[in-house]
Parts: structure tokens; C-alpha cells; sequence
């Protein structure tokens, strides 16, 4: 007699239906089978960059966390791959040149120029911190040698309002660059009162000599923690190619919405959630951009054909960029 066959099915089996459909109530498209990643030609990367740039100023802030918003925008495509028998025939406005097989086509390569524009701001975001982390400990070391000479200069000055003048203008401000160039006026004032410095019982002498070698040292260091003009640029321009992105995207709802109000087709077109928790209410993630947070995205996905998006890689809360860094 044969052995009766098991009637037990894996776990595995029985999540997965309800992985699918916590997927659909998010409003995600569905994803399709992985392919090879994508890789954007130099010509085609050099034509979306001077489109990139044309934006000026009219940019958004990319929200960050790239892997789920390349997961969203790669959906978003495909589903207008299969949608677009239908989609290229969207009556739009006369303003509006008309959507196209290759416009549809074409947000495969500007999502793979957010990746590559992404990659490059954070290259150079992670060499700036890394010269802020080393700036830290010589500006340390300066501070505690500027209170040692504020202190004899407080003395010597106590009857001379010239001298407390100059002294409040060292005082004066905060920061790294404050610091800076507070070791600066420092070093100059205690060039003209040498002599009595040579005989302070308290240090100062010493103290002289080792801001002397930490000014320049602080100068070139605070130089290398600064953004740089060509790391403002390389953000500049990753905002663009997320605007680039958004803005196909928008495109591509607005025919959807067209051709099936009403159907579940619909969620494949879905905005990006824009905070923790939001799933498709509608609202349009340009009007809630924010600047990255700064980490790393470590997400592997490839271009084109994304995996499945788990509930908790929804929209991260970001921060805005400081007024001194736009």
C-alpha cells in the first residue's frame, strides 16, 4: 500500500498570499519577475543630465531612502509598459505634448540616473564627514588654549576699553569658522604683547606656540568639512533627477487615471507614500519633499524589475537642508 502523501503546506505558502495583498492595500504596483540590472548608456546619461540641469531652481527635495523609491518609480513603469496601448491615446491638454511609447520607456533611464546621481552626492557627503569627524578633535584642543589666553587678556585689559573691545569681537559668534578665525585675531593680539606673555605663570606661552601650529592645520581642515562647489552641485543635480523622475511619473497617473478611475488598475500608479504610515491617499510626494537624512542606502534592488516592498519601506522622515548649504 503506497504512503498517504502529507496534506501540511509550508508556512511559507500561506504568507504569501497575505504578503500580496498587504502589498495591494499600500497602493503598490505589483512587481514582475527580476531581470539583469540596467545600465544607462554615457550618451543617454549626458542628454538627461542637460535635461536635469534645464530645471534650474525647480527642483524637489529627494526624500532619501533610494532602494524603495527606485522599488515604486520601476513599477510605476512597468505597469505603463504593459498599460501602453492604451495610455499613449490620453487626450492631454493642447499645452501637453502628447505620452509616447518612448516617454514611457524613457523613466527606466531616469530612474537609473537618480541611482547614479544619488551615488555620487553621497560619495561626496561621506568625504565631508569624514573631515568634520577629523576636524573635531584639534578644534577641541584650540578652544580649551583660546580660554587659557581670553583669561590673561581679561587681566591686562581690565582698564583698557580698546582691548576689551577687540576681545568681545573674539568672543563674539560660534562655530567652526567662528573658532577658526578666533585663533586668528588670538595669534595677532598675542603678537603684540609678546613680552608679557613669555612671562605668564599659567600656561600661555605654551599656548601661543600650539595655536600657532593648529591655525593653519584648523584653516585646512575646516576648508575640507565644507561642502565644496562641485558637492553642491553633484546634490543639485540628484534633486533634479528625482524631479525628473517625479514629474514622468505624474504624467503617466494623470493617463491612468483617464483610462481606469475606478479600477483596481489604479493602485499600480500610486504616489510614493510621503509619511510613515500613509499609504495612496492622493497626495503628491513633490508637496511634502524633504532632504535626505543622510544614511547610506544599502537596499539591493536592480533597475526595471524591482522585488516585492515589505509595509515598514514606506517614506522615512528626512530633514531639510540647512539655509548656508542650498
Amino acid at each position: 500500500m503506497a504512503p498517504k502523501a502529507s496534506t501540511t503546506t509550508s508556512s511559507g505558502t500561506h504568507r504569501a498570499p497575505q504578503k500580496r495583498a498587504s502589498r495591494e492595500t499600500q497602493g503598490a504596483p505589483r512587481s514582475s519577475t527580476r531581470t539583469a540590472a540596467y545600465t544607462l548608456s554615457a550618451a543617454r546619461e549626458a542628454e538627461l543630465l542637460r535635461e536635469a540641469e534645464s530645471l534650474g531652481d525647480d527642483t524637489l527635495f529627494f526624500p532619501g531612502k533610494l532602494a524603495r523609491r527606485v522599488i515604486w518609480a520601476s513599477r510605476i513603469q512597468l505597469a505603463a509598459e504593459r498599460d501602453a496601448a492604451d495610455l499613449v491615446r490620453t487626450p492631454f491638454p493642447e499645452d501637453e505634448p502628447p505620452l509616447t511609447r518612448e516617454e514611457i520607456h524613457g523613466l527606466r533611464d531616469k530612474i537609473e540616473l537618480l541611482r547614479v546621481t544619488q551615488s555620487r552626492w553621497q560619495a561626496a557627503q561621506q568625504r565631508q564627514e569624514r573631515a568634520a569627524a577629523t576636524f573635531a578633535k584639534p578644534a577641541a584642543e584650540a578652544a580649551l588654549h583660546r580660554q587659557t589666553l581670553l583669561r590673561f587678556f581679561d587681566l591686562r585689559f581690565k582698564k583698557s576699553p580698546e582691548g576689551q573691545k577687540r576681545l568681545m569681537a573674539i568672543r563674539a559668534g560660534n562655530g567652526d569658522a567662528d573658532l577658526v578665525q578666533d585663533v586668528s585675531d588670538l595669534l595677532l593680539l598675542c603678537s603684540e604683547h609678546a613680552e608679557a606673555l613669555d612671562k605668564a605663570p599659567r600656561g600661555e606661552a605654551a599656548a601661543v606656540a600650539r595655536l600657532r601650529e593648529l591655525s593653519p592645520l584648523l584653516a585646512r581642515m575646516l576648508a575640507d568639512k565644507t561642502l565644496s562647489p562641485e558637492a553642491l552641485r553633484s546634490r543639485k543635480l540628484r534633486d533634479a533627477a528625482y524631479t525628473l523622475v517625479v514629474n514622468a511619473e505624474r504624467r503617466l497617473r494623470a493617463a491612468a487615471e483617464y483610462w481606469y478611475a475606478g479600477t483596481d488598475k489604479t493602485k499600480d500608479y500610486a504616489p510614493f507614500p510621503v509619511s510613515r504610515g500613509a499609504a495612496s491617499t492622493g497626495e503628491d510626494e513633490g508637496e511634502a519633499g524633504a532632504e535626505d537624512d543622510g544614511a547610506i542606502d544599502t537596499g539591493d534592488t536592480q533597475g526595471g524589475a524591482p522585488d516585492e516592498i515589505d509595509q515598514e519601506d514606506e517614506a522615512p522622515e528626512d530633514v531639510a537642508p540647512s539655509e548656508d548649504e542650498r
